[in-house]
């Protein structure tokens, strides 16, 4: 399978943020904890719902079974 270029990647989420729903993105500096966490769970539908049929894929270090990465270089626990 092809490789997405860094450019292509940059330009689709770009994309897909500036179509991104207003109140959306309003919400994801909300003062209630659980109305940001909704924010950001709509926010992350919209871009699988944008990037479906794209080819997203890692570094072979992990072997044929591994799970691929889409930030590679961010392994650290959220939050």
């Amino acid at each position: 399978m092809p490789r997405i270029s860094d450019d292509i990647l940059l330009t689709h989420l770009e994309v897909a943020l500036a179509v991104a729903p207003e109140h959306t993105l309003v919400r994801l500096n909300a003062d209630d904890p659980r109305a940001q966490r909704s924010a950001r769970v709509d926010l992350a539908r919209h871009l699988v719902e944008r990037m479906r049929g794209l080819t997203i894929e890692g570094d072979s270090h992990g072997g044929p079974s591994a799970q691929p990465c889409l930030f590679p270089g961010d392994l650290s626990p959220i939050g």
